[in-house]
């Protein structure tokens, strides 16, 4: 037996330390098999076997996409219907963010064996009611707080200004989604690379997103000062979701951001419509039966969490079918971009991110067994390709960051047709429009109002101005534009600037 020893007149007796040792070990263990006898237990006595059944008829949204089949449609429903100004795409977004929130760590995909989180951008143009996403979210919670506590910490508002910051609140919580609001002015600060703490920031958000799988570790923090280091911690599923307008937001994005992987992390999705009419009565709580079948999951999670229980989302054979279909189609696409970088990176992520939004319908659908249906991974492709047709579109438009040189001019034979079109309105400086219209002239100094507040032309590295020169002379080689002279147009139409006639738009 060992013997105490005195070190600086301070006596250690070995046999206590492994005394102790062996409790605390018997204790840790007492505890784990608590807390898997209360998972099996809520196993066993989960209505319906843990499946979750609609409460009545779901009433219809409108927008360009469908609600989502199930209990994530039912979350996304309540947010539409509490909403002032209703539109589905919020509800959507909203609704998806919330299930990141609670099950993105303890269930994951096939292999890759990915977490379900997810980084979702809405883009909605000012006034249309964007803050529904923050509102119902605040509210589903708010009714869940009030039964188990826990539920609030699977949401965050907070604004996080670094990525020590981010980092600090994951170790802290592993699994939850942080609800942003005017997420373009963020990606704008990222975007600059000025300041060091967005800097980290966006190196953090990029780091996070493929963290989330069992067995992954998010790296930790280590400062000077001891006190302020933030250890590693496994399997962090942090989501994001934000809304933004698509000025601030399309113009922040920079090619270094799609060439690093960092947009393709991103489901964006847009809402194109105008303002909705007023909802006159908006819901003002969650239906119980909502938001008992989410407190199930919740505390699931939490059971399955406390005993590092991860589990696994299979799919059934239509399911994946139709996903390595849709793997296909981003492979296909990625190979026909080339060298077109920003291209590449659109479709790079959009399999994982189809995956990761058909297993949480499957888990929200039946958390104990979850399989992913042919109904929830349509949705879930049908998701991503409208969020990548509306970005594409963007993109040939020139409207996305630095843009491209066909982007420009894409842009450019736009603004042209936009002029020719019958019915349009003048710029009050232009005497004779209609006769310049009739004649297929375009003014350049209408092409170069239309163009000032373009990132593809004010934020080219050669300016503005030298920008849309540069495309106007490669539509006239291209024989898409021509010329006029100036005496022409003097004479004919009493204009004294450059104009072109417009020989083809395609």
């Amino acid at each position: 037996m060992s013997e105490a020893k005195v070190v600086d007149g301070v006596t250690y007796d070995p046999a206590f330390f492994a005394q102790a040792e062996q409790k605390s070990e018997r204790a840790k263990a007492e505890h784990e098999a608590h807390l898997a006898e209360q998972l099996a237990s809520a196993t066993a006595e989960a209505p319906n076997g843990g499946a979750y059944v609609a409460d009545g008829h779901a009433s219809p949204a409108q927008g360009a996409l469908p609600m989502p089949p199930g209990f994530v449609g039912a979350l996304a429903r309540f947010i539409y219907q509490q909403a002032p100004l209703p539109v589905a795409e919020v509800a959507i977004v909203g609704a998806l963010g919330l299930m990141a929130g609670i099950a993105g760590r303890v269930w994951h995909t096939p292999a890759p064996h990915s977490g379900l989180n997810l980084y979702v951008v809405l883009v909605a143009r000012s006034a249309i009611g964007k803050e529904a996403m923050h509102s119902g979210i605040a509210k589903l919670l708010d009714a869940a707080n009030r039964e188990y506590p826990e539920a609030g910490l699977h949401a965050d508002f907070s604004d996080f200004v670094s990525g020590p910051a981010l980092l600090k609140a994951c170790a802290q919580n592993p699994c939850f989604v942080n609800v942003a609001g005017e997420i373009g002015h963020k990606f704008l600060a990222m975007s600059v690379g000025q300041d060091s703490s967005m800097r980290s920031l966006r190196k953090v958000l990029t780091t996070l997103y493929a963290k989330s799988g069992p067995g992954s570790i998010a790296g930790g923090i280590t400062y000077s000062s001891q006190e302020n280091n933030v250890g590693a911690t496994q399997a962090v599923a942090f989501s994001l979701i934000g809304e933004t307008t698509p000025g601030t937001f399309y113009e922040s994005i920079t090619d270094e951001m799609m060439r690093d992987g960092f947009m393709s992390r991103f489901c964006v999705i847009e809402y194109t419509g105008d303002r909705p009419d007023r909802n006159s009565a908006p819901m003002q709580a969650p239906p119980k039966p909502l938001v008992d079948h989410m407190l199930r999951i919740v505390r699931h999670a939490g059971l399955a969490a406390a005993t590092d229980k991860f589990q696994e989302v299979a799919l059934n054979e239509p399911a994946r079918a139709l996903l390595d279909g849709f793997y296909d189609e981003c492979h296909r696409a990625i190979i026909a971009a080339g060298d077109d970088e920003r291209q590449r990176a659109v479709w790079n992520r959009a399999h994982l991110n189809a995956l990761r939004v058909a297993a949480l319908l499957a888990v929200g659908d039946q958390y104990f067994k979850p399989i992913v249906t042919e109904e929830q991974a349509n949705w879930a492709i049908t998701l991503l390709r409208h969020g990548i047709a509306s970005f594409l579109d963007r993109l040939k438009a020139g409207e996305v960051g630095e843009g491209t040189d066909g982007g420009r001019e894409r842009k450019v034979l736009d603004l042209c047709g936009k002029f020719l079109r019958p019915g349009g309105k003048f710029p009050p400086w232009l005497k004779d429009g209609e006769k310049m219209r009739l004649s297929g002239i375009v003014p350049r100094k209408y092409l170069q109002q239309k163009t000032q507040r373009l990132s593809a032309f004010d934020k080219h590295k050669i300016g503005h101005t030298a920008a849309l020169n540069m495309t106007i002379k490669t539509a006239i080689a291209n024989g898409n534009l021509i010329e006029v002279k100036k005496e022409a147009l003097v004479e004919q139409y009493g204009f004294f600037g450059h104009a072109y006639r417009v020989l083809s738009l395609n």
